[in-house]
């Protein structure tokens, strides 16, 4: 009911996340033919462009507190995780490592991050400090695991399996008990 678009439709949008405040989204978009992410303020109607000068920014997701916003960019053939100030300004890089690392999901106080790489030579879950150190690998199940979420508490990760089938799962942060 009283729904409103916020993008005129004109070119595709993705992965939309909202503040913790409600005040802004960040998402992809295509606005300039390539995939970046763009922030949108509610209140004014505004959108601004995060990341600039890149081959392609995906999967924003803001911290907890609303100040950085976590993402994926490629470039030169590798995905790695960034941070950057919600507000702008310069990202850091907080992966360094070949393949394809992305789908960041922050821990509810904003001190750890779990993502997905490939740099084993199949798709897994690993956590990492917000500063990107401490990097350590917790999924070892067959198959390959996909899109973590951190749960509200912090006590777990979910997470999608893929092999036989498509599953839901759930793992302690660091990589015990999974079901």
């Amino acid at each position: 009911f009283n729904g409103r678009f916020l993008t005129n439709g004109q070119t595709i949008v993705l992965t939309p996340t909202l503040s913790p405040d409600q005040k802004q989204i960040a998402y992809l978009s295509y606005l300039d033919k390539r995939p970046t992410i763009y922030i949108y303020d509610i209140a004014s109607g505004r959108q601004r462009k995060l990341v600039t000068d890149v081959s392609m920014a995906l999967a924003p997701r803001f911290s907890p507190d609303g100040r950085t916003i976590l993402y994926s960019m490629a470039q030169n053939g590798n995905t790695d995780l960034y941070r950057i100030p919600a507000e702008g300004g310069a990202s850091t890089r907080l992966t360094n490592a070949p393949g394809i690392n992305t789908g960041g999901s922050w821990s509810p106080d904003g001190r750890r991050i779990v993502f997905e790489s490939d740099r084993s030579g199949g798709q897994q879950l690993y956590v990492m400090n917000a500063d990107g150190s401490g990097q350590q690998r917790i999924s070892f199940g067959s198959g390959r695991y996909a899109t973590p979420a951190w749960s509200p508490r912090g006590d777990l990760i979910a997470f999608t399996k893929i092999g036989g089938g498509f599953h839901v799962g759930i793992m302690s942060p660091s990589g015990g008990n999974e079901k």
